[in-house]
């Protein structure tokens, strides 16, 4: 992420963060923008937890979808700001960013680098949030994790939401083109895990049990609400009629003014499959934390072709080596720590990804000197 990136997604957040007071009172209106967005937000609030779903984002440039907590501001306004984002800018294909919101509005972005469009593909998102640390992960890895000082700010109850807009600064989502509307941002499902340490069934350590999953076959209005506001920077009034529920799916919908609502195709269950294979499989890296080599076995890989590469935390690609299949479907896979110019990397975690065509797989590594 460079800093001039940083600099415009703190000056929208701030932004946000000067009108929410107002926008969130208990007076609630529309301001007649150019476009309509969706927000689902929850009835109740939680104070920790680990909060997951399944999504195909919004494509195209200028557009943000999301899965994200949020406390709601009161008369202390921006000082008691607690928010944490899985966001997706449909100007990038391959990438997801990840954010903690904490007092005054600071931010701690970061960025990920995906082996896929997010926007044509469901995969699985999740972040645990502990008063010790906030983790992100995908398909059920870790990919990011923020454990530092300002994360025992994050300590006040927030509402889980998910949202589609139209931010109106270019430099931060890309320029928008109205003629691609209407898009859409798809949820296959969505779970809330209580934060149990020591008493749990899932997530970290079995840190967290289960509480509930919504299949979004219908509308809960015991749990759920349809946002109804803006905000300034937004260019998307939120109303109700963007948040469609389509053969078990939840649609968040962003329109022009006079064609609101869900007008895309028919979904079914077959959409929510990821490309990948399920008889395609990468066993555990071993060893692993490793200090010399690791090694990694590609299963049931027996055509085409694909690639192995390793990833700092921060989304910059630091190896690649094509893999080809061979007859037998089962490929040994080796990286000895070494960058693509033959230099030993530095101690720390490492995303492993095989990709292959719309197919990938991840795998989380810590190499030790």
């Amino acid at each position: 992420m460079n800093k001039g990136y940083m600099n415009i997604a703190h000056y929208v957040k701030l932004m946000r963060a000067t009108t929410m007071i107002l926008i969130l009172s208990p007076v609630l209106f529309l301001q007649a923008k150019d476009y309509r967005g969706g927000e689902y937000r929850t009835i109740e609030t939680f104070l920790y937890g680990r909060f997951e779903a399944r999504i195909k984002s919004a494509p195209f440039s200028g557009t943000v979808s999301s899965l994200f907590t949020y406390h709601e501001l009161g008369g202390a306004g921006i000082q008691d700001w607690n928010e944490i984002d899985i966001e997706f800018l449909g100007r990038y294909i391959n990438r997801v960013q990840f954010n903690t919101i904490t007092d005054w509005q600071t931010n701690h972005e970061h960025s990920v680098t995906l082996g896929y469009n997010p926007a044509v593909v469901f995969h699985d998102y999740a972040f645990e949030w502990t008063p010790w640390y906030v983790a992100w992960f995908v398909d059920g890895v870790e990919v990011y994790r923020q454990q530092y000082g300002h994360i025992e700010q994050l300590n006040r109850s927030q509402k889980l939401m998910m949202n589609i807009w139209q931010p109106d600064y270019p430099d931060w989502v890309g320029p928008f083109n109205p003629t691609n509307l209407p898009i859409y941002a798809y949820y296959d499902w969505v779970s809330y895990a209580a934060y149990t340490p020591g008493d749990g069934t899932t997530g970290t350590n079995n840190g967290f049990t289960p509480v509930w999953h919504d299949d979004f076959d219908s509308w809960d209005t015991d749990r759920w609400q349809k946002a109804t506001h803006t905000w300034n920077g937004n260019n998307c009034d939120f109303i109700p009629e963007n948040v469609v529920f389509n053969n078990g799916y939840m649609v968040l919908c962003m329109t022009t003014p006079t064609n609101t609502g869900y007008s895309g195709p028919a979904l079914s269950l077959n959409d929510s499959l990821i490309s990948l294979p399920e008889d395609m499989k990468l066993s555990p890296a071993y060893p692993n934390p490793f200090n010399a080599n690791t090694n990694l076995i590609l299963q049931n890989f027996s055509q085409g072709n694909a690639t192995f590469e390793i990833f700092d935390t921060v989304g910059k690609k630091i190896y690649s080596k094509a893999i080809s299949s061979n007859p037998t479907g089962v490929q040994t896979l080796v990286w000895d720590g070494k960058n693509d110019s033959g230099k030993t990397v530095s101690s720390g975690s490492y995303i492993v990804m095989v990709n292959a065509m719309d197919q990938q797989i991840i795998q989380k590594v810590l190499m030790l000197k």
